[in-house]
Order: structure tokens, then sequence, then C-alpha cells
């Protein structure tokens, strides 16, 4: 019985989370979620008190499949390209403007918490990459984490992600490595194919 119910609720997280991307949090409504999981909307409230609690637990598992991705790399380089292409492939910039215009609260609470994380684990694999001779030593790895954080912010909202993956995050990260770094960030450029065209 427990399996089942683990099973029920990871279903409602990865739909929600497919819906809140396709149609923003605020246009997806319980009835919405039911009808697409095709359960009843007391299924949903068995398993979640309310919609925020649903926004939230899609949130954690975001990142928490981020983390498992970086863990997963070959290296700093592919650890840090890992983080970063999970956002270009899932989040969205009015996702997160919408977050923190209609849900204030759970934006504070939980989503700049888990990217304070996020930056932390970045900032450690640049320090790890100085040390393993892949970045210059002369960078400062917490101005560097710190910037790639920003790109959830609405500083950046008139720019697609792919803009900001392609320009912004392999120019810094080339600019960040020692040769011996290039050829990695290279090799894995052209393996995985990481420029999106």
């Amino acid at each position: 019985m427990g399996g089942d119910v683990k099973m029920i609720r990871q279903r409602i997280i990865e739909e929600a989370s497919e819906l809140f991307g396709q149609s923003g949090i605020k246009g997806v409504t319980m009835d919405d979620l039911a009808q697409h999981l095709h359960i009843s909307k007391r299924t949903i409230y068995e398993n979640f008190k309310s919609k925020e609690e649903i926004l939230i637990a899609c949130i954690e598992a975001f990142h928490k499949e981020k983390s498992e991705k970086q863990r997963q790399a070959e290296n700093v380089v592919d650890a840090i390209l890992a983080i970063l292409q999970k956002d270009v492939g899932k989040s969205n910039f009015k996702t997160i403007r919408e977050l923190r215009k209609y849900n204030p609260q759970v934006y504070k609470e939980h989503l700049l918490r888990l990217q304070d994380e996020q930056r932390r684990e970045i900032e450690q694999l640049i320090q790890r990459g100085i040390r393993e001779g892949i970045f210059r030593d002369n960078l400062n790895a917490e101005i560097i984490a710190g910037f790639f954080c920003r790109y959830n912010n609405e500083d950046f909202a008139d720019y697609s992600l792919f803009e900001f993956f392609d320009i912004v995050a392999i120019t810094i990260l080339r600019g960040m490595c020692t040769a011996k770094g290039a050829e990695i960030l290279d090799d894995i450029i052209k393996i995985k194919q990481i420029f999106i065209k």
C-alpha cells in the first residue's frame, strides 16, 4: 500500500511540474491536474493538502534531480554543465517570475534556499576544479557561482534559457578553464552536443 501512495505522489509531482511549465503556476488548477492525471481531486488531496504543497514538492524534486545529475558527472566541468543544462531543460523565467509574484512565501522559503544550496555546490565544484588544475587558480569561485545562479533571476527575463546557456554559460566556463580544462570542455561539447542551435 505504501508503495502505491509513493507512486501516486511521484506521478502527481511529475505531471504537475509539466503542467506548471506549460501553463504557468496560476494557470493550473487542481481540476486541471486531476483531469490531466485521470484521477479524482480527492486522490490529489489525499496526497497533498494544497496546490502550494504540490508546488513545493515540484521544486524539491527538481533540485534533487539536479543534484543527482551533478553526482553522476565524470568531472567538475561536466558537473557544472549538468546543473546548468537541467535548468535549460525544465525551468523558465516566466515560471520564476510567476512564483515570485503569486507565491512569494514559497519563493522565499523554498526556491531561494535551494538556489543558495546550488550556488554553494557550484562554488565547491569550482574550488575542486582549481585544485585539479582544470580551472585557473586566480578565480573567485564565490562570484562565479553567484553569477551562474542569477540566470533564474528576472535580470535575464528578455533572453531564452538557450541563449543564456549557449552564449553566457559556455563562454564563462571556457574563460575559467586552463588548457587541460578547455580540452575537457571541448570533449564534452563534442560528445554531448552541448550547443543548442
